[in-house]
């Protein structure tokens, strides 16, 4: 028999079974508006009415992943040697079905709780399904109907409204705590991707609409679900510069950069670099009083040690040195010091980003207060020395040297340096 009228018998078999347990119509009617609400972003969990039962309770992996693949695939029955492969891992001498159908009695009392007056999970032939006669409202589907519909959509208002509606339903990743199962995996993956493709439309229907408030809302969000995604951090940058919250831009910025270079081991993109120097040209207001001005100019915080700069800034000081020297004389001195793993070999991202901290820490305890340094890249740190000749300068790397030595305890770790002494017209 065709595939198709099997599973259509199985179906009809678990409607006539489950009918016959109901002595009217009225009371089977009544039974068909009872809607399970389904949570797959973030923690799974089910609700039925004012009862929940969800994976934060402490119950067998095994059953919540029996339960949230019988879900995924609601709109079929799954067979026993599905679910027993799915459930792989059972212990050496056990039946696997007569396992398998111990976990679906568990499940099933579980799933109790809910107070649902049909059975919620059924079987009919060696196959298990939930019940096809309960409506099921899942996030996961309403999620991907939203997105479908509003990239359908012509009327920007209404694919606005839809896309962050959509946004909204996305709360974590997909089954979050099975995120490891391999028939788990592209599925969030898939998600993953159309909430980026989500948040980056909204974002452009909000910029087209000038909603700079809400385009900073959405971005925040997103930067806790998605961290890794620069166009979210560029265009919340970009909309905090454009209220002309530039300290709140120039934050962000150095939380991204730490973020991408600790933690994903990458340097931020060119766009997002020039786009932060446009933000640190900060607009201000009018003002007559010098001495407002000149305490807008003084630290807040002093900190002991070398200044500790971004990149884009480290280079407008340099800049401003070389144009000075030209009238001094005096050369200018860089320095660039390597983070390397021995033989040559890059360390692991965890080993990295603790000594490149421990570095900077060398570095700012080492150098003057009024030397300058910036990290530039994922493993080095670049350094310009003001009227230091080309002995004091080695001399002043070796004792930065010899600190990262003292204070690194990770023999699989190297440093090693360059030094260069620059004029305006070397270049």
């Amino acid at each position: 028999m065709h595939i198709f009228w099997l599973h259509r018998l199985h179906l009809q078999n678990i409607t006539y079974i489950i009918k016959g347990r109901y002595k009217n119509r009225t009371e089977w009617g009544s039974c068909l508006v009872n809607k399970l609400k389904i949570t797959m972003f973030g923690e799974f969990s089910i609700s039925y009415g004012e009862n929940t039962i969800s994976e934060h309770s402490k119950r067998s992996k095994k059953l919540w992943l029996l339960l949230q693949y019988l879900v995924v695939h609601h709109t079929r029955s799954v067979t026993q040697s599905e679910l027993i492969d799915i459930l792989s891992g059972e212990d050496e001498g056990v039946n696997p079905t007569s396992a398998l159908k111990t976990q679906v009695h568990r499940l099933r009392d579980i799933l109790s709780e809910l107070k649902h007056p049909l059975p919620i999970i059924v079987c009919v032939n060696s196959a298990y399904c939930i019940n096809p006669e309960i409506e099921l409202e899942i996030d996961s589907e309403i999620f991907e109907q939203n997105f479908k519909t509003a990239s359908a959509c012509e009327n920007d208002s209404e694919k606005l409204k839809l896309i962050l509606e959509t946004v909204n339903l996305y709360t974590g990743e997909f089954l979050a705590k099975s995120a490891y199962e391999s028939w788990v995996v592209p599925l969030n993956t898939y998600y993953r991707s159309v909430y980026r493709k989500a948040v980056k439309v909204g974002i452009q229907l909000l910029y087209a609409s000038a909603k700079l408030h809400d385009i900073i809302a959405i971005c925040s969000k997103a930067t806790v679900l998605d961290p890794y995604n620069e166009y979210v951090h560029y265009s919340h940058i970009r909309a905090l510069a454009e209220l002309g919250e530039q300290e709140s831009a120039k934050k962000q910025y150095e939380i991204v950069t730490d973020l991408m270079m600790n933690k994903f081991g990458i340097t931020p993109s060119k766009e997002l670099m020039e786009l932060y120097d446009s933000t640190i040209k900060t607009k201000k207001s009018v003002q007559s009083d010098i001495d407002v001005v000149i305490h807008d100019l003084m630290e807040q915080r002093p900190v002991a040690g070398a200044f500790f700069c971004e990149y884009q800034i480290f280079k407008h000081l340099y800049q401003l040195e070389i144009r000075d020297s030209q009238r001094t004389g005096i050369s200018i001195n860089i320095c660039l010091l390597t983070v390397d793993g021995a033989g040559g070999e890059m360390p692991s991202q965890n080993s990295m980003s603790k000594a490149m901290q421990r570095l900077q820490d060398c570095i700012s305890r080492s150098l003057r207060g009024s030397d300058i340094f910036s990290r530039y890249s994922v493993s080095q740190f670049v350094i310009m020395l003001a009227n230091t000749n080309e002995q004091t300068g080695d001399l002043i790397m070796k004792r930065i040297e010899k600190a990262f030595r003292r204070e690194n305890t990770n023999k699989d770790i190297e440093l090693r340096y360059i030094f260069k002494t620059t004029r305006r017209n070397d270049y």
